[in-house]
């Protein structure tokens, strides 16, 4: 009668580290899948770092700002009442989005 009680608990072990051992490979498989996930996306957040640190060291974007205040600048002494209606247009839509009613 031990034989048998020694057995069916044996096989109960065996069975328990196999299905052990299959839960562990998933988890490995599903690590490795999020590790792969997480380093490709790390490498194109630094890939746009770089790039825009870059092009602000170029000095590209401040060139670009630079350019578009001289434009603003240049339109708004063409047409000065144009400027003063947008303006005011601008701070009513401005007021009206930011209200609290």
């Amino acid at each position: 009668m031990q034989g048998t009680i020694g057995s069916t608990n044996t096989m109960g072990v065996n069975s328990t580290r196999d299905t052990a051992s299959q839960m562990t490979d998933k988890a490995h498989a599903g690590i490795d899948r999020l590790s792969a996930t997480a380093h490709s996306t790390v490498d194109r957040m630094t890939s746009a770092a770089t790039s825009a640190a870059d092009r602000f060291a170029d000095g590209r974007l401040m060139h670009s700002a630079q350019e578009w205040k001289a434009t603003t600048c240049a339109y708004v002494k063409e047409h000065p009442m144009t400027a003063v209606g947008m303006a005011l247009a601008a701070g009513y839509l401005l007021s009206r989005l930011t209200s609290f009613r």
